[in-house]
């Protein structure tokens, strides 16, 4: 399976200014400056060998917000429907962070005819919080010991509804016991009920998610 990793290139701006601008440029207000600047957005394959660009999209001044949420997710639906209509072959998965863990991406997903793996934080919303709840009283449905980089990791899964989401999701979290001790956890939503658990962290992995 091929994985397409599709996300912001780490916030950046490719331009910015409080001095010069032109009429493409996004911009917002710094103390009592103007400040003006370009973004955008890229997607890529990821795994094993070059990562290859196979999209990319530009903020547009008037259509997207310069607030990051907002702006960004509006950007990579664009970016993901059009990249879609050319190089639907290539493309099995979208990954892309907790930005994205809402009904709006997951459904535009599903319309697309694309799965997706999102990364779930603490902070997100109420549906996934009763989730993470629920996930956490389960008991572990795998466990990989001395998996590469980990001394254990126990895998620990449910399913559940979101608003405005027909279909039922998985929420499953990756505990990770480090060599050193120390402990982490992962934790991703999908609506592919099928997916290997191994596929899912590993997408987030190679993609530094």
């Amino acid at each position: 399976m091929r994985l397409i990793y599709e996300k912001p290139i780490d916030g950046t701006k490719f331009f910015s200014s409080n001095k010069k601008n032109c009429p493409e440029c996004l911009k917002n207000i710094k103390g009592n400056k103007i400040h003006s600047f370009h973004s955008g957005a890229v997607i890529s394959t990821v795994g094993k060998g070059p990562k290859l660009v196979i999209g990319f999209e530009m903020y547009r001044p008037g259509e997207d917000s310069a607030s990051k949420d907002e702006g960004e997710l509006n950007v990579a639906k664009r970016l993901l429907s059009s990249t879609m209509k050319s190089q639907k072959r290539l493309m099995d998965v979208v990954v892309y962070d907790a930005l994205a863990c809402n009904s709006v991406w997951i459904n535009h997903c599903k319309n697309l005819g694309i799965d997706t793996i999102v990364r779930a934080k603490n902070n997100n919303n109420k549906s996934l919080r009763s989730a993470r709840k629920k996930t956490n009283k389960s008991k572990a449905v795998g466990v990989w010991e001395d998996e590469k980089g980990f001394e254990k990791v126990e895998v620990y899964e449910s399913t559940f509804t979101m608003d405005n989401v027909e279909q039922p999701l998985r929420f499953v979290k990756f505990a990770m016991k480090h060599k050193d001790k120390k402990r982490s956890q992962l934790m991703i939503v999908t609506p592919s009920m099928d997916m290997a658990h191994k596929t899912c962290s590993k997408s987030l992995e190679r993609v530094g998610i």
